[in-house]
């Protein structure tokens, strides 16, 4: 009776956070791309992070951060008039690594901040592989070259102040992201022992 309470319990938080993160993704996601503000891949990276970590508190069953990534990345897909594909996939990418890392590292600090890590470079090495193959192997040294050029331009080496300042943002959001989990994680801990 009671492995049928925790595979109940189980289905259900997976289903109720898999749809808040689809919900976000669809909503929050949208808007940002639609806006084309920057960061907004790291944004919406670093508060899938969140809603993971937390749900894992929860329910700690292996596969359960993957199947959360299908049903928000089938959610995500049905939000545009036409499926687009990157989307779908960068979610399930996301769940097949923090469901890898956290099943190798649980949910302690080392997996917290292990996923914080891995979700801050994820952004970084897909941007450079999609527009690897998009415009060539000649992309990392146009940025590069790029970066070098503003700042002979402008001076003050801005260009490589700007890229840094990218890099920067684009690891602190997730770190910071799993440093919000960890610590609600600690507040939580006492009423989930209850």
């Amino acid at each position: 009776m009671e492995s049928m309470q925790n595979n109940q319990k189980s289905i259900v938080s997976i289903a109720v956070f898999g749809t808040l993160w689809g919900f976000i993704e669809a909503t929050l996601g949208n808007a940002l791309h639609l806006l084309h503000l920057p960061f907004s891949g790291t944004i919406l990276t670093s508060i899938a992070l969140i809603i993971i970590l937390i749900a894992r508190i929860y329910n700690p069953t292996r596969g359960s951060t993957f199947l959360m990534a299908i049903i928000a990345a089938f959610i995500k897909a049905i939000s545009f008039s036409t499926v687009k594909l990157g989307p779908f996939v960068a979610i399930i990418a996301e769940g097949i690594l923090i469901e890898i890392l956290l099943s190798t590292f649980r949910t302690g600090r080392v997996g917290f901040f292990t996923s914080g890590l891995v979700m801050a470079a994820y952004p970084i090495v897909q941007t450079v592989i999609t527009k690897s193959i998009l415009f060539g192997s000649s992309f990392v040294p146009v940025i590069i070259d790029l970066a070098g050029g503003f700042s002979k331009q402008v001076g003050y080496q801005a260009g490589w102040w700007l890229l840094g300042i990218y890099l920067m943002a684009q690891i602190l959001l997730p770190l910071g992201a799993a440093y919000l989990a960890w610590t609600l994680k600690k507040r939580l801990a006492p009423r989930l022992q209850r």
